[in-house]
């Protein structure tokens, strides 16, 4: 026996000797309550919430102790346990680690909660910088311990703060010499070559030094992903930029014509206020930051500095809860060769990661200012037995929200990936703020079923808000009976990146995913890309049930029935005001198909079919898609037109028809009909989709449902923090006038 656990031992049940609990039924004590404060000692009792008077008892200073005094007590006593954590901020110098000796059983859960009546507590994995120096001009600078680990992100009073960026909008590559073979680059690609190690920019964009060039940083927006890439060198006479790695490459990803980039983190480019700059070429590392006013001083402020790379790791725990707790500054940092885009950010690391756990629950808790994901849940403990997310709120997110399940792995099953895990009532917002890109990073669900998202409000997101799937090319995936509904879902893209939905579905040929009683509106993709859509059912993905959904304001199409997407069901849904086509159909394999009955399409600017998109009838119209039942109203007056396209060109317009012949040629909405729908007030600001009395849609078969029940209640909404400040240049639509 050690001398910790020997000095342990006696603490944790110095109420068993002592004889001053009394004893329940089965001859065991009651459970104690544990505490834990900035004031504490970890050889107190920790059964005090506060310092007795003469201080010889009172809470633990550390969480750690706490677990300790859990571990000893469990089995010992009967009943829950509880750990009360009081107000204050605890910094950690190692992540949190839960293993199952943490556990809990139904008989006996485990509460680590926030105190009653204290602000709650904040757990950080950041450190506190004090001890600046002013430099005149605002400028104030901090000369860092040779223990500090680097980081890529500070906070000064819980604002998310950047670091340099040399331009105010984004950088266009050279098209010119981007596939010159001069560049020595051995990758072929189509005609030309390519390395995902350099780049070609505008002739003078770049100069030919900078100082501490490796910790400059590239971002690359390529499509739905974004890279950030550190720089190597810059040859200034052929206008290449060398990286110390190379980022994905492929028909959407890597260096391409039309791609942008930023530069970020240059000395040369510190010179505005707000910003900050860590010199790691200078010894001791010098930490330099220029305030936004003038008698801004950070010596007087709470200026902080993530240090740790996760806050809370927990692996085969079950039956434990976190409530009321907050948690924060986590720290990941861009490595050596660079970070390579990809979708969903799946190699981006958790804040809070729970692996094979099951019946863990976060209620009532705030993760904050990180710099990959809030909290992830892998696998499960125990098959059928999943996690929940509830009551909570998750902001300022380098880059997504919760994460459920992994990619498809070869030692997946059916039975131990991520499943029956429930996120509700929780708001999601400020996301990408490092990490931009992937796809449905507010709630992401990998290769998982049998999940349920309802009742979320996600936005302020750079790409989109929720994914169901994703599937490379050839793996199987256990993406099955998962079930969104009732979330509300706006402010995605905003110009940021291209090919995104509020709800986007990768989820391969299975079977009961459900996207359900959803809002989603005001999705802007970036204006030279493509591809803001409402409800996104992509590459693979099959059999899903879209019903009571309402989507309006988005850039690209309201809804995308991408390549062999079969059997979906779109039905009951108001889908209005999108800026290229009410719907679009991907070119498709043979035997791809959806119906699409009983909605309501409302436009102006646009079409009803999008352009680009496979709408051939040669052979069997209906066999590829079978749309009956529907309203279509264009609020200028215009009739509704629909059209076809010619065998293997999505491109080309075989033939257009008015909605008469669109029935009688092809079986196409046959009783369908071309009316106003009569909503209360649906154009902007007053995006009211309530039908009046004598709608037409409600003769047509149209059930009415609610749009106010989307999304979180009024109790979680009174959580909402202050805005999270943009990280990227947005390049946004004017709703009064863009739509």
């Amino acid at each position: 026996m050690t001398r910790q656990l020997k000095r342990i031992l006696p603490l944790a049940f110095a109420f068993i000797t002592a004889g001053a609990l009394a004893m329940t039924k089965t001859g065991q004590p009651p459970s104690p309550i544990y505490y834990v404060a900035s004031n504490g000692n970890d050889s107190f009792s920790g059964t005090l919430s506060a310092p007795n008077p003469s201080k010889s008892d009172g809470p633990f200073l550390t969480l750690q102790r706490a677990q300790q005094a859990v571990q000893a007590a469990k089995g010992h006593v009967a009943g829950p346990i509880t750990v009360e954590v009081r107000g204050g901020t605890y910094y950690l110098s190692a992540p949190l680690n839960f293993t199952h000796a943490d556990s809990g059983s139904a008989e006996q859960p485990i509460t680590w909660e926030g105190f009653a009546g204290d602000p709650e507590p904040l757990i950080s994995g950041g450190q506190p910088l004090t001890g600046w120096k002013s430099g005149g001009g605002g400028l104030w600078t901090l000369q860092l311990p040779g223990s500090f680990q680097n980081f890529e992100a500070l906070y000064v009073n819980g604002v998310r703060h950047y670091r340099p960026t040399a331009s105010s909008s984004y950088l266009k590559l050279n098209p010119v010499v981007l596939w010159a073979p001069a560049t020595n680059c051995t990758e072929p690609y189509g005609t030309g070559y390519r390395c995902g190690d350099r780049f070609s920019f505008m002739p003078g964009a770049l100069p030919a030094a900078f100082h501490q060039i490796n910790d400059v940083e590239i971002v690359s927006f390529e499509d739905w992903t974004v890279s950030r890439m550190r720089l190597q060198s810059v040859d200034t006479t052929q206008s290449i930029a060398y990286l110390t790695g190379p980022v994905q490459t492929g028909v959407y990803f890597g260096f391409l014509a039309g791609h942008r980039y930023l530069v970020q983190n240059a000395k040369e480019s510190f010179n505005r206020a707000g910003q900050w700059y860590l010199d790691r070429g200078t010894s001791p590392w010098t930490l330099g930051y220029r305030a936004v006013t003038s008698s801004e001083n950070p010596n007087s402020e709470t200026v902080v500095a993530p240090q740790q790379s996760q806050l809370l790791i927990a692996h085969n725990l079950q039956y434990v809860t976190f409530q009321n707790l907050q948690f924060g500054h986590d720290n990941y940092t861009v490595p050596a060769q660079g970070h390579p885009g990809s979708s969903g950010e799946t190699t981006a690391p958790a804040a809070l990661s729970f692996n094979q756990c099951s019946n863990v629950i976060l209620s009532g808790v705030t993760v904050a200012h990180t710099q990959g994901w809030g909290v992830e849940f892998l696998g499960t403990a125990v098959a059928g037995a999943g996690n929940t997310m509830t009551n909570s709120q998750l902001y300022d997110l380098g880059a997504g929200g919760v994460r459920l399940g992994q990619l498809p792995g070869p030692n997946g099953s059916d039975s131990n990936v991520s499943q029956y895990n429930t996120v509700s009532n929780t708001l999601i917002y400020g996301g990408g703020r490092f990490l931009p890109g992937g796809e449905g990073t507010g709630i992401w669900i990998g290769s998982s079923h049998h999940n349920l998202v309802s009742h979320n409000d996600v936005h302020d997101f750079y790409n989109g808000a929720i994914e169901i799937g994703q599937t490379p090319s050839g793996a199987t995936t256990y993406t099955h009976d998962n079930v969104v509904e009732y979330n509300l879902l706006y402010n995605l893209g905003q110009g940021v990146t291209s090919d995104m939905g509020c709800v986007h579905a990768a989820s391969s040929h299975n079977v009961g995913n459900r996207i359900l009683n959803n809002v989603c509106h005001d999705v802007t993709h970036d204006p030279a890309g493509y591809g803001g859509n409402g409800i996104y059912l992509d590459s693979n993905s099959q059999n899903i049930e879209v019903e009571n959904n309402l989507v309006y304001r988005v850039s690209d199409t309201a809804l995308f029935v991408n390549t062999d997407g079969l059997g979906h069901m779109i039905n009951n849904n108001i889908f209005a005001y999108a800026r290229q086509g009410m719907m679009r159909r991907g070119p498709t394999c043979p035997g791809g198909s959806f119906t699409g009955t009983h909605n309501i399409f409302v436009y102006d600017v646009a079409s009803i079919q999008r352009v680009p998109g496979d709408w051939t009838c040669e052979g069997n119209c209906t066999a590829a898609f079978d749309l009956d039942s529907n309203i279509y109203w264009n609020t200028g007056g215009a009739a509704a037109s629909f059209l076809t396209t010619t065998n293997g060109n999505t491109n080309r317009i075989a033939g257009k028809y008015s909605l008469a012949q669109w029935a009688s040629e092809f079986g196409e909405d046959i009783h369908s009909a071309n009316e106003n729908p009569k909503f209360i007030s649906a154009a902007y600001p007053a995006d009211n989709y309530t039908l009046l009395n004598g709608s037409p849609a409600q003769a047509m078969g149209f059930q009415p449902f609610s749009t106010s029940t989307a999304g979180p209640p009024s109790s979680t909404l009174a959580r909402h923090a202050t805005a999270v400040p943009a990280a990227f240049p947005l390049q946004l639509l004017n709703p009064a006038t863009d739509f």
